[in-house]
């Protein structure tokens, strides 16, 4: 049986496990400690993924093992980010009331939806794009 091409280590210097590729000598990335024979094994691992998730495990209290071992093998929420358009359109139009934009309601808007985008960033990005007709200095109508 081959070895895998990962080793999860237990460093003598200070206890943190990190990993070692098949035939290089290792050092931990907490305080420099190159493996030795004092070093532990802790497991193996066939690829980065694997060996990312055996040293997250191996570092975490006993306590809180099995609660991160769930949250690992749970499917993971697709994330959407901060600067998604179709997101960022979508809260600048429910910000709208009667096709007029107003910062106040943006910021209500953005709070909604969990973006930590500034409103008058936000503004000003749809402005300059095109999507934004400037009224007043606190007044947008929102263009089709």
């Amino acid at each position: 049986m081959d070895t895998p091409p990962w080793t999860v280590l237990r460093c003598a210097g200070c206890a943190q496990c990190f990993g070692r590729k098949a035939g290089t000598k290792g050092k931990c990335s907490r305080c420099g400690v190159f493996a030795n024979d004092k070093t532990e094994i802790i497991s193996h691992a066939a690829n980065e993924q694997e060996l990312q998730n055996e040293i997250s495990l191996a570092n975490v209290p006993e306590h809180l093992k099995s609660k991160l071992s769930e949250k690992m093998t749970s499917k993971p929420i697709a994330s959407v980010r901060e600067d998604d358009a179709y997101r960022l359109k979508k809260c600048l139009l429910s910000a709208a009331v009667d096709g007029i934009i107003r910062p106040e309601n943006v910021v209500k808007s953005l709070a909604k939806m969990n973006i930590t985008l500034r409103a008058a960033d936000l503004i000003e990005m749809a402005y300059s794009q095109g999507l934004l007709l400037k009224l007043s200095e606190d007044e947008w109508q929102v263009l089709d």
